[in-house]
């Protein structure tokens, strides 16, 4: 579980967050009723600008979550020391990275929430890219429910800025749902399904030029039904 510490400056920024995102941006927030306060659960969420993190906070409504985090990022103040504050978990790219992991499936077991990203890194393209297997090895190995969040116009946000104006921006939270355990062989493969599915899952929640790969309303819509 978070120290209280960790609860306090998350509570702490997402009220400044929801100040700034009031006066910089023109935000609509769409989520559905009865949504879990508390883990342990995973957020999904697509990753294209450094405001994602912050919309996520704002969009819900839960005392705390735990965010991956580049680890390019570990001595660069004061990100560092906001990701020690918060108890952020450093990832290095590229790679499987079993610390990271271990220290994923202790805050779900400890009945904590993680957010991430399932493609791994923000897109350098502006649409969704494919998502890496970690997704679905923390949610099947710790059996807990996921929330897909899915955001929309932050890409526009710094050249809305440019021009003096207020981006909008989308963020629409879906019904939270649960992976099914990987069984037999190929479980390589079984795991990279199993993570596609939680990126179409948040692509039918994003415009639909920003899904990238995981373009195709018909069947991203299909898809998030099962």
């Amino acid at each position: 579980m978070p120290r209280w510490y960790n609860v306090v400056l998350y509570q702490l920024l997402r009220a400044i967050f929801w100040v700034l995102a009031k006066l910089l941006t023109r935000c609509e927030f769409h989520r559905p009723p009865n949504l879990p306060t508390k883990g342990p659960l995973i957020v999904a969420v697509n990753h294209l600008h450094f405001v994602d993190p912050p919309l996520v906070m704002l969009a819900l409504p839960l005392r705390h979550v735990t965010v991956l985090i580049g680890e390019k990022w570990a001595t660069s103040w004061p990100i560092s020391w906001l990701v020690k504050m918060d108890g952020g978990i450093y990832v290095r790219r590229g790679e499987v990275d079993r610390e990271a992991l271990r220290r994923c499936l202790a805050v779900l077991q400890n009945g904590g929430v993680l957010g991430i990203a399932p493609e791994g890194t923000r897109s350098r393209t502006g649409v969704m890219q494919r998502a890496k297997p970690g997704i679905a090895y923390l949610a099947t190995k710790a059996n807990v429910p996921i929330i897909p969040v899915g955001i929309s116009g932050q890409e526009k946000l710094t050249a809305e800025w440019k021009r003096f104006r207020r981006p909008h921006i989308v963020v629409r939270v879906g019904e939270p749902f649960t992976l099914p355990q990987v069984q037999g062989s190929r479980k390589s493969e079984q795991l990279q399904a199993l993570s596609d599915l939680v990126m179409q899952r948040i692509a039918a929640l994003v415009r639909e030029d920003l899904r990238g790969v995981y373009g195709g309303t018909e069947k991203c819509q299909a898809e998030s039904n099962v």
